[in-house]
């Protein structure tokens, strides 16, 4: 076999930036290699970075290349030329054909991740990998690399997975997100699309003092689709940000109706998924909804997430300031469920923390957490925020939460999500 890390590059075998074997070359290699080595088991591995178009965005090209040509130097080193081979599929996509027992995907993310801070790029680069253990070496490479792309697709953008291997149930679970991906578009413009209204109750008065607008998809053949299906396919695919305009300019929609209607409003949050935030225009859209329905910056919450802070803290907290300059209330959506919550909260000028419901699920059987909660409620009143508890279900979690101060409460003991005409008669039953 072939040492590519040693061959000339000549002809257009190979990619042009990184020395590597191009999509092409890799097929053909990867094939010969299966064929020569049938007897050792082997594995296709593709691998991509984060956000990779947002840092050629951001950063000069040159920024890109620099990081594609660190990876790939780290490949030619790192894999043995005589069982091993790799390639620059495209853009920001490596595919390595590695065996099995020579694969150490740990060590491999730990010195990517190493040669990449290295670079002293200001921005969190990570890299991700979709592992296809080689089953069947007649199977053609580009289905092989498909399977390892299933799965790298399975956990692209998570902070506690970076690598993940085929298995069948994927090919079904791939099959419906193609499904859903080719209908957004269609949904969209028929406007299967739709918000719904989650109160959020002072528990003290009694009252309804906010509202949280969360997206929900009716489909005319198969129903309400459930957000945990087409919600990550949107993440996935950036259709995201689409969908959160939309939910937003919806949100005003219903503010300027009971306005004009002389019906009491209170504030509505938003989300703002993390792929917003390389929207250079974003705080220039959100000004414009509010000129456009002639609504006052307090009536539109926005709720960001720890994930978005992840990513980039420096643009995240520019952006945040400018909201607040506009402004708008900024709200941290489930607070506590990342690494760097409290490190956060040392830097981000927030207004309300919404904890995380997995505090509210462990509390009557954990004492600690009602611990934590009480230091969290503590906490955020020391510095000057409010609080909302998320997923409260019980009377016994209600009357805990209440007994913690100044507190608001977001769950299915007070209210689910309603549709709009709901929404207004019960928030016509609380302000009237």
């Amino acid at each position: 076999m072939r040492a590519e890390g040693i061959m000339p590059i000549i002809g257009n075998k190979f990619d042009p930036l990184t020395g590597l074997y191009n999509r092409e070359t890799f097929y053909t290699e990867a094939k010969l290699l299966l064929g020569a080595r049938h007897n050792t088991k082997y594995c296709i591995v593709c691998m991509d970075i984060s956000c990779f178009k947002i840092i050629n965005d951001l950063f000069h090209a040159d920024t890109g290349n620099v990081i594609l040509k660190t990876a790939a130097d780290y490949f030619k080193a790192k894999l043995n030329p005589r069982t091993s081979i790799s390639c620059r599929a495209d853009a920001d996509h490596f595919v390595l054909c590695v065996p099995a027992e020579e694969l150490d995907m740990e060590e491999i993310i730990k010195d990517l991740d190493e040669r990449i801070q290295a670079l002293h790029i200001s921005h969190n680069i990570l890299f991700f990998a979709g592992i296809y253990p080689v089953d069947n070496i007649n199977l053609p490479i580009d289905q092989m690399c498909d399977r390892a792309g299933m799965a790298l697709r399975r956990i692209k953008g998570s902070y506690l997975t970076r690598y993940a291997y085929y298995d069948s149930k994927m090919r079904d679970q791939m099959i419906e997100e193609l499904l859903i991906t080719g209908n957004l578009e269609i949904a969209l413009m028929e406007h299967q699309f739709t918000i719904f209204l989650q109160p959020i109750f002072d528990p003290h008065r009694n009252t309804v003092v906010s509202a949280e607008a969360l997206v929900r998809w009716f489909h005319p053949v198969h129903g309400m689709v459930s957000p945990g299906k087409f919600i990550p396919v949107c993440e996935r695919n950036g259709f995201i940000v689409r969908l959160d305009r939309f939910v937003w300019e919806e949100t005003c929609r219903l503010q300027r109706k009971r306005l004009d209607a002389g019906k009491p409003v209170v504030p509505i949050s938003v989300n703002l998924s993390r792929l917003n935030f390389y929207s250079l225009d974003l705080p220039e859209f959100l000004a414009n909804l509010l000129e456009k329905y002639k609504l006052d910056p307090w009536m539109l919450k926005l709720e960001v997430t720890e994930s978005a802070y992840t990513d980039n803290q420096l643009q995240l907290l520019d952006m945040i300031s400018t909201f607040k300059g506009l402004g708008f209330s900024v709200l941290m959506d489930d607070f506590g469920s990342g690494y760097s919550s409290l490190n956060m909260l040392k830097d981000m000028p927030l207004d309300t923390l919404k904890v995380d419901m997995a505090f509210i699920r462990e509390l009557e059987k954990s004492k600690r957490v009602a611990v934590i909660l009480k230091f969290i409620v503590a906490l955020a009143t020391e510095l000057g925020m409010s609080v909302v508890v998320e997923g409260v279900e019980t009377q016994a979690q209600a009357d805990y939460v209440a007994s913690l101060g100044d507190v608001s409460i977001q769950g299915y003991f007070f209210s689910r999500p309603l549709p709009i005409p709901d929404y207004e008669k019960l928030l016509d039953k609380y302000l009237a």
